[in-house]
């Protein structure tokens, strides 16, 4: 039987260049108890945003959006949508991370590569047409607006840690029903909602999770 990792305990190798990075994904956890009374700023809403969007990004295309619900009414909405879960609610915030599925950014990303000197024309040209041609293939770009919104959607949950708050993410809720309040353009993807506030006290202890000597494989599977 493989190792399972069972508590909080983790041991972080202090000798890391940035052992605090290590400490937050090892204790960041996610959980349904909010303080249903506190809120977060929009200073802070605006810096959880800028953390998200320094997430990786295949040729740097930054196929995100973040939609962010605070209004009462609003969230009593978002939390019939998410197949009734409270702690939306209770959270105060909750943001609904968006995924692109057209190449919408490319003139503009190509063009930077170019102004800063990292590609001449013809190659932003040529690379952006290679960009670009990925979105030919619906699912191919569905399947590239969802993992890049969900690497961002990874960053802000990490910067809520930091920051002392608690971020839920939830992919079971209502797609089209979502898309439609939130009146997203027919093109974009709500890939993942995620729940932020002020913690309300402790979690249940945390499951196990698979060992490193089940999950890791060398070579091949």
């Amino acid at each position: 039987m493989s190792q399972q990792l069972e508590t909080d305990d983790y041991d972080v190798d202090h000798d890391a260049e940035f052992p605090g990075v290590i400490e937050a994904i090892r204790t960041r956890r996610s959980g349904h108890n909010f303080d249903a009374e506190a809120e977060i700023s929009d200073e802070t809403l605006e810096a959880l945003v800028e953390d998200a969007a320094l997430a990786p990004s295949s040729y740097n295309l930054q196929p995100w959006e973040f939609v962010a619900v605070q209004d009462g009414e609003r969230l009593d909405e978002v939390v019939e949508l998410a197949y009734g879960q409270e702690h939306i609610k209770d959270a105060g915030t909750a943001i609904l991370v968006v995924g692109h599925s057209e190449a919408e950014t490319a003139d503009r990303v190509f063009g930077e590569w170019e102004e800063a000197g990292r590609m001449d024309e013809q190659a932003a040209e040529e690379t952006k047409a290679t960009a670009v041609g990925m979105y030919d293939d619906e699912r191919m770009g569905r399947d590239y607006g969802i993992r890049n919104a969900s690497l961002a959607a990874e960053n802000l949950m990490l910067s809520a840690h930091a920051r002392g708050l608690k971020a839920t993410p939830m992919i079971g809720f209502d797609a089209e029903g979502l898309s439609e309040f939130l009146e997203l353009p027919d093109d974009k993807i709500p890939v993942m909602l995620v729940a932020v506030g002020e913690s309300g006290g402790e979690e249940p202890e945390r499951l196990p999770r698979r060992g490193v000597e089940e999950v890791l494989h060398r070579e091949s599977y």
